[in-house]
Protein backbone atom coordinates (compact mmCIF):
# COMPACT_ATOMS: atom_id res chain seq x y z
CA UNK A 1 0.00 0.00 0.00
CA UNK A 2 2.53 2.35 0.54
CA UNK A 3 4.12 1.48 -2.58
CA UNK A 4 1.33 2.11 -4.55
CA UNK A 5 0.91 5.63 -2.71
CA UNK A 6 4.48 6.94 -3.76
CA UNK A 7 3.85 5.72 -6.91
CA UNK A 8 0.27 8.47 -7.22
CA UNK A 9 2.57 10.78 -5.85
CA UNK A 10 4.34 13.56 -8.64
CA UNK A 11 8.17 12.65 -8.97
CA UNK A 12 9.76 14.71 -6.33
CA UNK A 13 12.56 17.20 -6.75
CA UNK A 14 16.09 15.14 -5.60
CA UNK A 15 18.12 16.75 -2.99
CA UNK A 16 21.63 18.37 -3.90
CA UNK A 17 24.10 20.09 -2.09
CA UNK A 18 23.10 23.89 -2.65
CA UNK A 19 19.65 23.29 -4.44
CA UNK A 20 17.46 24.13 -0.73
CA UNK A 21 19.93 26.95 -0.31
CA UNK A 22 19.62 28.24 -3.67
CA UNK A 23 15.90 28.47 -3.70
CA UNK A 24 15.92 30.03 -0.44
CA UNK A 25 17.96 32.49 -1.48
CA UNK A 26 16.06 33.48 -4.08
CA UNK A 27 12.93 33.65 -2.38
CA UNK A 28 15.33 35.83 0.33
CA UNK A 29 16.20 38.45 -2.34
CA UNK A 30 12.70 38.58 -3.95
CA UNK A 31 11.55 39.83 -0.98
CA UNK A 32 13.70 41.63 0.59
CA UNK A 33 14.66 43.65 -3.08
CA UNK A 34 11.00 44.56 -3.25
CA UNK A 35 10.22 46.36 0.50
CA UNK A 36 11.01 49.81 -0.76
CA UNK A 37 9.36 49.29 -4.62
CA UNK A 38 6.09 50.06 -4.00
CA UNK A 39 3.79 52.26 -1.34
CA UNK A 40 2.37 51.63 2.16
CA UNK A 41 -1.35 50.01 1.25
CA UNK A 42 -3.90 52.33 2.92
CA UNK A 43 -5.45 52.00 5.48
CA UNK A 44 -4.11 49.29 7.14
CA UNK A 45 -0.15 49.20 6.22
CA UNK A 46 -0.11 53.15 6.08
CA UNK A 47 -2.11 53.24 9.86
CA UNK A 48 0.54 51.12 11.47
CA UNK A 49 3.67 52.63 9.86
CA UNK A 50 2.14 56.55 10.83
CA UNK A 51 1.26 55.12 14.56
CA UNK A 52 4.68 53.81 14.74
CA UNK A 53 6.21 57.41 13.10
CA UNK A 54 4.08 59.20 15.64
CA UNK A 55 5.43 57.04 18.13
CA UNK A 56 8.54 58.24 17.17
CA UNK A 57 8.12 61.91 16.84
CA UNK A 58 6.18 62.19 20.43
CA UNK A 59 8.53 59.66 23.00
CA UNK A 60 5.30 58.39 24.09
CA UNK A 61 6.06 54.58 23.50
CA UNK A 62 3.15 53.21 26.43
CA UNK A 63 0.28 54.18 23.94
CA UNK A 64 -0.09 54.13 20.21
CA UNK A 65 -1.98 56.91 18.85
CA UNK A 66 -4.32 56.60 16.21
CA UNK A 67 -4.15 60.41 15.58
CA UNK A 68 -2.61 63.20 17.46
CA UNK A 69 -4.08 63.13 20.72
CA UNK A 70 -6.09 59.76 19.88
CA UNK A 71 -4.81 56.85 21.75
CA UNK A 72 -4.96 53.38 19.65
CA UNK A 73 -6.78 50.34 22.14
CA UNK A 74 -7.45 48.27 19.56
CA UNK A 75 -3.79 46.07 20.01
CA UNK A 76 -0.68 45.88 21.74
CA UNK A 77 2.14 47.92 20.59
CA UNK A 78 5.33 45.19 20.10
CA UNK A 79 4.54 46.37 16.07
CA UNK A 80 4.65 49.58 16.82
CA UNK A 81 7.91 49.30 19.23
CA UNK A 82 9.79 47.22 16.52
CA UNK A 83 8.83 49.97 13.62
CA UNK A 84 9.16 53.20 15.55
CA UNK A 85 13.01 51.77 16.37
CA UNK A 86 13.51 50.40 12.81
CA UNK A 87 11.97 53.94 11.17
CA UNK A 88 14.49 55.78 13.76
CA UNK A 89 17.20 53.78 12.30
CA UNK A 90 16.62 53.63 8.63
CA UNK A 91 14.59 57.02 8.23
CA UNK A 92 10.75 57.56 7.44
CA UNK A 93 10.75 55.30 4.29
CA UNK A 94 8.73 52.40 2.81
CA UNK A 95 11.68 50.01 3.13
CA UNK A 96 12.49 50.95 7.22
CA UNK A 97 8.54 50.20 7.60
CA UNK A 98 8.07 46.85 6.27
CA UNK A 99 12.14 46.09 7.56
CA UNK A 100 10.88 44.46 11.09
CA UNK A 101 8.05 42.28 9.23
CA UNK A 102 10.67 41.11 7.23
CA UNK A 103 12.92 40.15 9.90
CA UNK A 104 9.48 38.65 11.83
CA UNK A 105 9.12 36.20 8.78
CA UNK A 106 13.15 35.69 8.51
CA UNK A 107 12.90 34.59 12.38
CA UNK A 108 9.79 32.24 11.52
CA UNK A 109 11.66 30.63 8.83
CA UNK A 110 14.55 29.78 10.82
CA UNK A 111 12.63 28.08 13.71
CA UNK A 112 11.05 26.18 10.93
CA UNK A 113 14.41 25.27 9.68
CA UNK A 114 15.61 24.06 13.03
CA UNK A 115 12.68 22.01 13.99
CA UNK A 116 12.71 20.36 10.66
CA UNK A 117 16.30 19.55 10.84
CA UNK A 118 16.10 18.07 14.60
CA UNK A 119 13.06 15.99 13.45
CA UNK A 120 13.26 15.01 10.13
CA UNK A 121 16.81 16.25 9.04
CA UNK A 122 18.56 18.67 6.52
CA UNK A 123 16.19 17.81 3.61
CA UNK A 124 12.95 18.13 4.97
CA UNK A 125 14.28 21.66 6.89
CA UNK A 126 14.73 23.05 3.60
CA UNK A 127 11.53 21.56 2.60
CA UNK A 128 9.80 23.32 4.83
CA UNK A 129 11.47 26.30 4.78
CA UNK A 130 10.74 26.27 0.85
CA UNK A 131 7.19 25.54 1.76
CA UNK A 132 6.57 28.05 4.05
CA UNK A 133 8.17 30.98 2.25
CA UNK A 134 6.77 30.24 -1.48
CA UNK A 135 3.24 30.58 -0.02
CA UNK A 136 1.22 33.27 -1.12
CA UNK A 137 0.32 34.84 2.02
CA UNK A 138 3.58 34.52 3.71
CA UNK A 139 5.71 35.91 1.13
CA UNK A 140 3.12 38.99 0.88
CA UNK A 141 2.97 39.38 4.56
CA UNK A 142 7.11 39.52 4.93
CA UNK A 143 7.02 42.93 3.16
CA UNK A 144 3.45 44.03 4.93
CA UNK A 145 3.17 46.47 8.03
CA UNK A 146 0.95 44.37 9.85
CA UNK A 147 0.63 42.76 13.43
CA UNK A 148 -0.09 39.24 12.43
CA UNK A 149 3.91 38.63 11.65
CA UNK A 150 4.61 39.35 15.57
CA UNK A 151 1.07 37.15 16.37
CA UNK A 152 2.56 34.41 14.02
CA UNK A 153 6.07 34.91 14.98
CA UNK A 154 4.96 34.00 18.66
CA UNK A 155 3.29 31.50 18.06
CA UNK A 156 5.83 29.50 16.06
CA UNK A 157 8.34 30.19 18.65
CA UNK A 158 5.89 28.70 21.36
CA UNK A 159 5.37 26.07 19.52
CA UNK A 160 8.69 24.92 18.21
CA UNK A 161 9.97 25.34 21.98
CA UNK A 162 7.29 23.40 23.50
CA UNK A 163 8.03 20.13 21.13
CA UNK A 164 11.90 20.78 22.63
CA UNK A 165 10.86 21.00 25.77
CA UNK A 166 8.89 17.81 25.98
CA UNK A 167 9.90 15.18 22.65
CA UNK A 168 13.86 16.52 23.15
CA UNK A 169 14.02 16.82 26.68
CA UNK A 170 15.15 21.10 26.16
CA UNK A 171 15.16 22.01 29.56
CA UNK A 172 15.71 25.80 28.15
CA UNK A 173 12.79 25.81 26.12
CA UNK A 174 9.99 24.86 28.52
CA UNK A 175 10.98 28.93 29.65
CA UNK A 176 11.28 29.81 25.83
CA UNK A 177 7.73 28.79 25.42
CA UNK A 178 6.15 31.25 28.02
CA UNK A 179 8.46 34.07 26.67
CA UNK A 180 6.81 33.11 23.01
CA UNK A 181 3.86 33.75 24.07
CA UNK A 182 4.57 36.74 25.56
CA UNK A 183 5.57 38.18 22.46
CA UNK A 184 2.66 36.93 20.41
CA UNK A 185 0.44 38.55 23.36
CA UNK A 186 2.02 41.91 23.14
CA UNK A 187 1.54 41.69 19.54
CA UNK A 188 -1.98 41.27 18.82
CA UNK A 189 -3.58 39.68 22.36
CA UNK A 190 -4.92 36.66 24.12
CA UNK A 191 -5.73 35.25 20.68
CA UNK A 192 -1.84 33.80 20.75
CA UNK A 193 -2.55 32.13 24.22
CA UNK A 194 -5.74 30.37 22.41
CA UNK A 195 -4.35 29.37 19.11
CA UNK A 196 -1.19 28.08 21.13
CA UNK A 197 -3.16 26.18 23.34
CA UNK A 198 -5.55 24.56 20.86
CA UNK A 199 -2.35 23.24 19.63
CA UNK A 200 -0.64 22.20 22.73
CA UNK A 201 -4.12 21.05 24.89
CA UNK A 202 -5.17 18.95 21.97
CA UNK A 203 -2.36 16.99 21.34
CA UNK A 204 -1.33 16.15 25.11
CA UNK A 205 -5.52 14.99 25.42
CA UNK A 206 -5.14 13.03 22.01
CA UNK A 207 -1.63 11.29 22.56
CA UNK A 208 -2.12 10.92 26.37
CA UNK A 209 1.34 12.73 26.87
CA UNK A 210 0.10 14.68 29.90
CA UNK A 211 3.07 13.43 32.59
CA UNK A 212 5.86 14.54 29.93
CA UNK A 213 3.98 17.77 29.50
CA UNK A 214 3.64 18.42 33.59
CA UNK A 215 7.08 17.02 33.97
CA UNK A 216 8.97 19.11 31.41
CA UNK A 217 7.35 22.13 31.30
CA UNK A 218 8.13 24.94 34.31
CA UNK A 219 4.06 25.55 34.28
CA UNK A 220 4.37 27.74 37.85
CA UNK A 221 7.37 29.60 37.00
CA UNK A 222 6.87 29.96 33.13
CA UNK A 223 3.17 31.64 33.93
CA UNK A 224 5.51 33.98 36.56
CA UNK A 225 7.80 34.99 33.70
CA UNK A 226 4.80 35.48 31.43
CA UNK A 227 2.92 37.87 33.62
CA UNK A 228 6.50 39.76 34.27
CA UNK A 229 6.85 40.39 30.89
CA UNK A 230 3.09 41.11 30.05
CA UNK A 231 1.47 43.00 32.91
CA UNK A 232 3.22 45.71 33.33
CA UNK A 233 2.31 47.11 29.88
CA UNK A 234 -1.48 46.49 30.35
CA UNK A 235 -1.30 48.51 33.72
CA UNK A 236 1.27 51.31 32.30
CA UNK A 237 -1.66 51.43 29.24
CA UNK A 238 -4.64 51.37 31.82
CA UNK A 239 -3.06 54.28 33.85
CA UNK A 240 -1.77 56.09 31.43
CA UNK A 241 -5.53 56.32 29.08
CA UNK A 242 -8.53 54.97 31.38
CA UNK A 243 -10.86 52.95 29.62
CA UNK A 244 -8.40 50.78 27.72
CA UNK A 245 -8.86 47.20 29.28
CA UNK A 246 -12.39 47.24 28.98
CA UNK A 247 -12.42 48.19 25.56
CA UNK A 248 -9.38 45.91 24.31
CA UNK A 249 -10.61 42.98 26.28
CA UNK A 250 -14.65 43.33 25.68
CA UNK A 251 -14.97 44.71 22.59
CA UNK A 252 -11.77 43.52 20.66
CA UNK A 253 -11.33 40.09 21.88
CA UNK A 254 -15.33 39.65 22.69
CA UNK A 255 -17.56 41.71 20.86
CA UNK A 256 -15.53 41.52 17.40
CA UNK A 257 -15.68 37.60 17.20
CA UNK A 258 -19.47 37.30 18.25
CA UNK A 259 -21.14 40.43 16.73
CA UNK A 260 -20.89 40.61 12.52
CA UNK A 261 -20.17 43.83 11.31
CA UNK A 262 -19.25 44.98 14.95
CA UNK A 263 -20.26 48.43 15.46
CA UNK A 264 -18.50 49.43 18.09
CA UNK A 265 -14.99 49.45 16.30
CA UNK A 266 -13.52 52.66 17.02
CA UNK A 267 -10.59 52.56 14.27
CA UNK A 268 -12.69 51.59 11.36
CA UNK A 269 -15.46 48.67 10.78
CA UNK A 270 -15.90 45.05 11.04
CA UNK A 271 -15.33 42.47 8.67
CA UNK A 272 -18.20 40.47 8.52
CA UNK A 273 -17.67 37.21 6.76
CA UNK A 274 -20.02 34.08 6.61
CA UNK A 275 -19.12 31.25 8.95
CA UNK A 276 -16.57 29.15 7.45
CA UNK A 277 -15.01 31.70 4.78
CA UNK A 278 -11.38 31.42 6.89
CA UNK A 279 -10.99 28.25 5.41
CA UNK A 280 -11.15 29.21 1.50
CA UNK A 281 -8.78 32.10 2.90
CA UNK A 282 -6.45 28.97 3.76
CA UNK A 283 -6.75 27.44 0.28
CA UNK A 284 -5.88 30.83 -1.43
CA UNK A 285 -3.43 31.80 1.30
CA UNK A 286 -1.32 28.79 1.85
CA UNK A 287 -1.46 28.20 -2.38
CA UNK A 288 -0.27 26.14 -3.99
CA UNK A 289 0.71 23.94 -1.27
CA UNK A 290 -2.82 23.76 0.64
CA UNK A 291 -3.75 22.05 -3.06
CA UNK A 292 -0.53 19.75 -2.64
CA UNK A 293 -1.25 19.10 1.10
CA UNK A 294 -5.11 18.50 -0.01
CA UNK A 295 -4.14 15.67 -2.64
CA UNK A 296 -1.76 14.26 0.17
CA UNK A 297 -4.22 13.58 2.62
CA UNK A 298 -6.75 12.46 0.42
CA UNK A 299 -4.50 9.98 -1.32
CA UNK A 300 -3.60 8.90 2.16
CA UNK A 301 -7.07 8.82 3.29
CA UNK A 302 -7.81 6.35 0.56
CA UNK A 303 -4.50 4.29 0.89
CA UNK A 304 -4.71 3.85 4.75
CA UNK A 305 -5.95 4.78 7.57
CA UNK A 306 -5.15 8.63 8.13
CA UNK A 307 -6.39 8.92 11.73
CA UNK A 308 -3.93 6.02 13.15
CA UNK A 309 -0.80 7.43 10.70
CA UNK A 310 -1.36 10.75 12.81
CA UNK A 311 -0.96 9.30 15.96
CA UNK A 312 1.18 6.78 15.16
CA UNK A 313 4.94 7.16 16.65
CA UNK A 314 5.93 10.17 18.56
CA UNK A 315 2.54 12.30 17.29
CA UNK A 316 4.61 14.12 15.49
CA UNK A 317 1.95 14.63 12.44
CA UNK A 318 -0.94 15.13 14.62
CA UNK A 319 1.15 17.85 16.13
CA UNK A 320 1.92 19.56 12.82
CA UNK A 321 -1.76 19.18 11.96
CA UNK A 322 -3.38 20.77 14.97
CA UNK A 323 -0.81 23.49 14.73
CA UNK A 324 -2.17 24.29 10.59
CA UNK A 325 -5.98 23.79 12.10
CA UNK A 326 -5.66 26.10 14.87
CA UNK A 327 -6.62 29.15 13.04
CA UNK A 328 -8.62 27.73 11.04
CA UNK A 329 -10.65 26.14 13.89
CA UNK A 330 -11.09 29.01 15.80
CA UNK A 331 -11.86 31.89 13.15
CA UNK A 332 -14.50 29.44 11.89
CA UNK A 333 -16.74 30.75 14.21
CA UNK A 334 -15.43 34.34 14.12
CA UNK A 335 -18.24 36.79 12.70
CA UNK A 336 -15.16 39.39 11.80
CA UNK A 337 -12.01 37.81 10.08
CA UNK A 338 -9.67 38.74 7.32
CA UNK A 339 -7.47 36.45 5.02
CA UNK A 340 -4.15 36.79 7.37
CA UNK A 341 -5.62 35.44 10.18
CA UNK A 342 -4.50 32.09 8.47
CA UNK A 343 -0.75 33.20 8.77
CA UNK A 344 -0.07 31.07 12.33
CA UNK A 345 -0.96 28.16 11.22
CA UNK A 346 1.21 27.75 8.03
CA UNK A 347 4.45 26.65 9.43
CA UNK A 348 2.26 23.92 10.66
CA UNK A 349 1.34 23.27 7.27
CA UNK A 350 4.78 23.33 6.18
CA UNK A 351 6.56 21.44 8.41
CA UNK A 352 4.16 18.44 7.87
CA UNK A 353 4.05 18.78 4.29
CA UNK A 354 8.20 18.58 4.30
CA UNK A 355 7.68 15.54 7.04
CA UNK A 356 5.48 14.25 4.13
CA UNK A 357 7.99 14.35 1.42
CA UNK A 358 10.37 12.13 3.29
CA UNK A 359 13.96 12.79 3.34
CA UNK A 360 15.37 12.80 -0.08
CA UNK A 361 13.26 14.93 -1.60
CA UNK A 362 12.70 18.62 -1.94
CA UNK A 363 9.65 20.54 -3.32
CA UNK A 364 9.32 21.01 -7.13
CA UNK A 365 10.89 24.83 -7.96
CA UNK A 366 7.88 24.79 -10.54
CA UNK A 367 5.62 25.43 -7.02
CA UNK A 368 8.19 27.46 -4.91
CA UNK A 369 9.35 30.05 -7.62
CA UNK A 370 5.76 30.94 -9.01
CA UNK A 371 4.43 33.37 -6.04
CA UNK A 372 8.21 35.28 -5.87
CA UNK A 373 8.30 35.61 -9.68
CA UNK A 374 4.51 36.92 -9.80
CA UNK A 375 5.13 39.27 -7.03
CA UNK A 376 8.04 40.45 -8.34
CA UNK A 377 6.02 41.16 -11.69
CA UNK A 378 3.37 42.88 -10.22
CA UNK A 379 5.33 45.68 -8.57
CA UNK A 380 7.71 46.13 -11.16
CA UNK A 381 4.49 46.44 -13.10
CA UNK A 382 3.32 49.36 -10.66
CA UNK A 383 6.14 51.28 -11.37
CA UNK A 384 5.27 52.04 -15.04
CA UNK A 385 1.61 51.51 -15.28
CA UNK A 386 0.70 54.50 -12.37
CA UNK A 387 -2.29 51.72 -11.28
CA UNK A 388 -3.62 51.68 -8.22
CA UNK A 389 -3.02 48.56 -6.61
CA UNK A 390 -1.66 49.81 -3.08
CA UNK A 391 -3.95 52.28 -2.54
CA UNK A 392 -2.14 54.79 -1.81
CA UNK A 393 -1.36 58.59 -1.69
CA UNK A 394 2.13 58.76 -2.19
CA UNK A 395 2.05 59.79 -5.87
CA UNK A 396 0.18 62.63 -4.74
CA UNK A 397 1.92 63.22 -1.86
CA UNK A 398 5.17 63.03 -3.89
CA UNK A 399 3.57 65.74 -6.88
CA UNK A 400 2.73 68.24 -4.02
CA UNK A 401 6.18 67.82 -2.63
CA UNK A 402 7.48 68.76 -6.64
CA UNK A 403 5.15 71.76 -6.94
CA UNK A 404 4.39 73.31 -3.36
CA UNK A 405 6.10 76.14 -2.33
CA UNK A 406 7.31 75.92 1.24
CA UNK A 407 4.58 78.03 2.80
CA UNK A 408 1.98 75.70 0.84
CA UNK A 409 0.41 72.66 2.73
CA UNK A 410 -1.24 69.76 1.96
CA UNK A 411 -5.30 69.36 2.82
CA UNK A 412 -7.83 66.12 2.58
CA UNK A 413 -11.09 66.60 2.16
CA UNK A 414 -13.14 63.86 4.27
CA UNK A 415 -10.27 61.26 3.52
CA UNK A 416 -8.17 59.94 6.83
CA UNK A 417 -4.97 59.31 4.73
CA UNK A 418 -2.41 57.85 6.83
CA UNK A 419 -0.29 57.10 3.82
CA UNK A 420 0.23 61.15 3.35
CA UNK A 421 0.43 61.72 7.30
CA UNK A 422 3.37 59.39 6.80
CA UNK A 423 4.78 60.47 3.56
CA UNK A 424 4.40 64.11 5.03
CA UNK A 425 5.66 63.34 8.55
CA UNK A 426 2.37 64.72 9.94
CA UNK A 427 2.12 67.80 7.51
CA UNK A 428 -1.20 66.97 6.82
CA UNK A 429 -4.51 69.04 7.27
CA UNK A 430 -7.88 67.18 7.33
CA UNK A 431 -11.22 68.61 6.69
CA UNK A 432 -14.63 67.07 7.53
CA UNK A 433 -16.63 68.37 5.21
CA UNK A 434 -17.30 71.27 2.16
CA UNK A 435 -18.32 73.87 4.92
CA UNK A 436 -14.85 73.55 6.39
CA UNK A 437 -13.79 73.85 2.68
CA UNK A 438 -15.45 76.65 2.01
CA UNK A 439 -13.75 78.29 5.20
CA UNK A 440 -10.44 77.51 4.63
CA UNK A 441 -10.53 78.96 0.62
CA UNK A 442 -10.29 82.67 1.46
CA UNK A 443 -8.76 85.21 -0.99
CA UNK A 444 -5.11 84.99 0.24
CA UNK A 445 -5.25 80.95 0.97
CA UNK A 446 -3.07 78.86 -1.83
CA UNK A 447 -2.47 75.30 -0.73
CA UNK A 448 -3.10 72.19 -1.87
CA UNK A 449 -6.02 70.31 -2.00
CA UNK A 450 -6.54 66.55 -2.51
CA UNK A 451 -10.31 65.59 -3.27
CA UNK A 452 -12.02 62.29 -4.31
CA UNK A 453 -13.28 63.10 -7.74
CA UNK A 454 -16.86 62.33 -7.14
CA UNK A 455 -16.76 64.71 -4.44
CA UNK A 456 -15.02 67.42 -6.66
CA UNK A 457 -17.85 67.35 -9.17
CA UNK A 458 -20.34 67.89 -6.51
CA UNK A 459 -18.80 71.08 -4.88
CA UNK A 460 -20.37 74.43 -5.60
CA UNK A 461 -19.06 76.24 -8.86
CA UNK A 462 -17.41 79.18 -6.93
CA UNK A 463 -15.11 76.50 -5.38
CA UNK A 464 -14.64 75.01 -8.29
CA UNK A 465 -13.61 78.20 -10.08
CA UNK A 466 -10.64 78.37 -7.41
CA UNK A 467 -9.26 74.71 -7.54
CA UNK A 468 -6.77 74.43 -10.41
CA UNK A 469 -6.27 70.66 -10.94
CA UNK A 470 -2.42 69.80 -10.56
CA UNK A 471 -2.12 66.17 -10.41
CA UNK A 472 -4.73 63.14 -11.08
CA UNK A 473 -4.12 59.39 -9.30
CA UNK A 474 -6.53 56.65 -9.24
CA UNK A 475 -10.13 58.34 -8.28
CA UNK A 476 -8.15 61.31 -6.25
CA UNK A 477 -7.57 64.86 -7.85
CA UNK A 478 -4.97 67.39 -7.01
CA UNK A 479 -5.83 70.60 -6.61
CA UNK A 480 -4.06 74.28 -6.11
CA UNK A 481 -6.35 76.72 -4.66
CA UNK A 482 -5.51 79.97 -6.51
CA UNK A 483 -7.31 83.31 -7.37
CA UNK A 484 -6.54 83.98 -10.72
CA UNK A 485 -7.82 80.54 -12.08
CA UNK A 486 -11.56 80.66 -13.31
CA UNK A 487 -11.88 78.01 -15.44
CA UNK A 488 -15.06 76.01 -13.90
CA UNK A 489 -13.72 72.31 -12.95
Amino acid sequence: MEHSDQAATPRPFAFNRSAGLGLACVLLLARLMTLGLYPLYDPSESRYAEMARKMLESGNWVTPMFDYGVPFWGKPPLTIWLTALSLGVGGVNDFSARLPSFLLSFGMAALVFRLGWQRDGKTAAWSAVLILASSVLFFVMAGAVAMDLGLSFGVTWALTAFWRAVRLGCKADGYWFFVALSIGVMAKGPIALVLSGFCVGLWVVLTGEWRACWRRMPWITGVVLFLVLCAPWFYLAERRTPGFLEYFFIGEHWKRFTEPGWKGDLYGVGRSQPLGMIWLYWLGGAFPWSLVLLRRLVLAARLSGLGFKFRAGDGWPLYCLLWMLSPLVFFTFSANLIWTYVLPGLPGMALLSASWRGRENMPSPWLVLPTPLAFAGLVFFYQFSGVDFFKSQKPLVQAFQQEAAADERLVYLKEKAFSAQFYLQGGVIELDGIQALRERLTPANHDYYVIRDVIARQLPLEMQNRLQPAAHYAQYTLFHASPLFNRPF
